[in-house]
């Protein structure tokens, strides 16, 4: 006789849940995390969420009681492990590079959970959870805003679904009519709406990081806390003042605007009231004004960020036309031999005619060519710490000497592969010595004399440790000496610092 009842039972009285799967389960875990060990007890709690948001049989209450507190027991660690990747903090159990992969599942999973409780929540038609929707969105939209920058951090490309899922979150807050509505999303935290949180992420894209060292990315981003409010959505399209356009019902990221993004799913803005305020704070630092004056970090006032400042001005205006190539590029296949890094340059040219070479070298494969530079691919690996700013050595198979040039964009693919831009700087350029006035301690940097073939003049390369603008240094190669003193740089690195100088003084040999 069949068992019937048998197949009732299996069917709808399940097992027991294991692991965290509602309020009780979570407290417990949070109980047996490891209080020494930071870095270990975020791992396991962001475990916890993913395993959350894998369970479908958890229920609307349940889900949405453990979501917000697995998230504040994990947020003070999140901002430790930050300082940590950031050196701002040293942790004597964890290294830097240990605790990145931990912080960016950290930004998904709980994106995920807060809109899984969204989900949830509208399939069910549960009543009475409007205020604590709204803020598990705003929650949403700043866990993926976060994931998008953090991808830009790493010049990767950001997933197609962390688009989609801002822009349908977006698209939330516009049908529940709650899209400009101020909102505090955690508590001891500022005011703000789930527009400005979804436009950090648009005008961020849109401030050409693949461009930027990772210090500018994240200081736009600062800076685009305070400034993103000052711009609209609108649902028609006004070519002649709009100069934006994003697709919410897409997985794509912003774009400038074409005259052929018409339809319902878009949105557009304008920049006027943006870069008019950008503008009056940069010529207000310009004058002496304090950056916290205006609720921006204190190294906003430096001159390489007040000169970003008005960078990201012109990519975001009306008035300045859009960027073009100064060179034609061409197709090319070859392959160079590349050497990173300022220090390596200096040792490799340093290293005798005939010895071995001590230095790390890498085959990068030619994809274009232009007059000022290369396009170049090769293969990504997991600790790949490259970085635009960073200065190169070029060799080629069918030529000696060495170029240098400075990596100007990186773009990292999601299937490991990196493609690259690097500008010429200079070809054959001497190694100097360098001694700071009243030291005995000197070092080695790059002199490039002025040719026609480059815009920059003669300038130095030196390491970044050693410039300052306006100081003095002792000038030595090829049996010849002199004092110098350098012009502001034309520009620096966390690593490396280009500048021009005046000669003040031939000294005696």
């Amino acid at each position: 006789m069949f068992d019937f009842k048998g197949l009732i039972g299996a069917l709808f009285n399940r097992g027991p849940q294991e692991g965290v799967h509602d309020f009780k389960s979570a407290t417990m875990f949070m109980q047996e995390l490891p209080e020494s060990d930071i870095l270990q007890a975020h791992i396991e709690i962001v475990k916890a969420l993913k395993q959350l948001n894998a369970n479908a049989r958890v229920s609307l209450k349940e889900r949405m009681r453990t979501v917000p507190y697995l998230d504040d027991k994990a947020r003070a660690l999140q901002n430790h492990l930050i300082d940590v990747y950031f050196g701002r903090l040293i942790d004597d159990h964890v290294a830097p590079h240990q605790v990145l992969p931990s912080i960016l599942t950290y930004w998904h999973q709980v994106g995920e959970a807060y809109r899984l409780c969204i989900k949830q929540a509208s399939q069910t038609g549960a009543r009475g959870l409007d205020v604590q929707l709204q803020i598990f969105a705003l929650r949403a939209l700043s866990h993926y805003n976060q994931e998008v920058k953090w991808a830009h951090l790493r010049y990767m490309e950001v997933d197609a679904k962390v688009w989609r899922n801002l822009h349908r979150l977006y698209h939330y807050a516009e049908e529940h009519k709650f899209a400009i509505a101020p909102l505090q999303p955690y508590a001891n935290t500022e005011l703000t709406d789930a527009r400005r949180e979804y436009m950090q992420a648009m005008m961020l894209t849109l401030s050409q990081p693949d461009k930027l060292q990772p210090a500018q990315i994240e200081l736009a981003a600062q800076w685009l806390k305070r400034w993103s409010g000052r711009m609209e959505l609108e649902m028609l399209i006004r070519p002649n003042r709009q100069l934006f356009a994003v697709n919410i019902a897409g997985s794509s990221a912003p774009k400038r605007l074409r005259r052929d993004m018409v339809g319902d799913n878009w949105r557009y803005w304008f920049t006027e009231a943006l870069v008019l305020h950008v503008r009056e704070v940069h010529d207000q630092l310009l004058r002496g004004d304090s950056p916290l004056d205006h609720g921006l970090p204190i190294e906003s006032a430096e001159p390489g960020n007040l000169a970003l400042m008005l960078n990201l001005v012109n990519l975001w205006s009306r008035d300045v036309p859009a960027p073009v190539r100064r060179y034609e590029r061409h197709l090319a296949r070859k392959r160079l031999q590349v050497v990173r890094g300022l220090e390596d340059v200096i040792h490799f040219l340093r290293a005798p005619a005939g010895q071995a070479r001590r230095v790390d070298t890498e085959h990068w494969e030619v994809a274009n060519e232009s007059a000022g530079g290369y396009g170049v691919n090769y293969s990504g690996k997991g600790d790949d710490r490259l970085l635009v700013g960073e200065i190169v050595g070029l060799g080629q198979q069918e030529g000696p000497g060495l170029v240098i040039g400075v990596i100007r964009r990186i773009t990292r693919r999601r299937d490991g592969q990196v493609e690259v831009g690097i500008e010429n700087l200079a070809s054959n350029p001497l190694v100097v010595e360098l001694k700071p006035t009243q030291s005995e301690r000197s070092f080695f940097g790059l002199y490039s004399p002025e040719t026609g073939a480059t815009t920059q003049g003669r300038f130095l390369m030196l390491p970044q440790t050693f410039f300052a603008a306006n100081r003095e240094f002792q000038l030595s190669a090829q049996g010849k000496s002199y004092r110098i003193r350098l012009d502001p740089a034309l520009e620096q690195t966390s690593y490396a610092a280009i500048s021009r100088f005046s000669v003040l003084q031939r000294l005696a040999a």
